[in-house]
C-alpha cells in the first residue's frame, strides 16, 4: 500500500484533501547572511539579552547610587 502524496495539500485523518494554506517559502532555508539561520537567531536572542541586561542594570545601579546619596546626606 503507498501513501498518496499531493503536492499544495494535506490529507486530514477522514482522507479528506485540503489545500495547504501555509505561504509557499520556508523562511528557515533563508539565511539571509552568510550564516545559518540557528546562527542569526542566537545573535539576535543574545542582542535583545545584552540590552535587557544593560537597561536593567543601570537601572539597579541609579537606584543604588541615589539610595546611598540619601544615607550620606545627598553627596556621593
Amino acid at each position: 500500500m503507498t501513501k498518496e502524496v499531493r503536492e499544495g495539500f494535506w490529507q486530514d485523518e477522514e482522507g479528506n484533501w485540503h489545500p495547504e494554506r501555509r505561504s509557499g517559502k520556508d523562511r528557515r532555508k533563508e539565511s539571509g547572511g552568510d550564516y545559518p539561520h540557528a546562527e542569526r537567531r542566537r545573535f539576535f536572542r543574545r542582542k535583545a539579552d545584552r540590552e535587557l541586561y544593560e537597561r536593567d542594570h543601570k537601572q539597579m545601579i541609579s537606584d543604588a547610587l541615589n539610595e546611598f546619596a540619601k544615607e550620606h546626606g545627598g553627596r556621593l
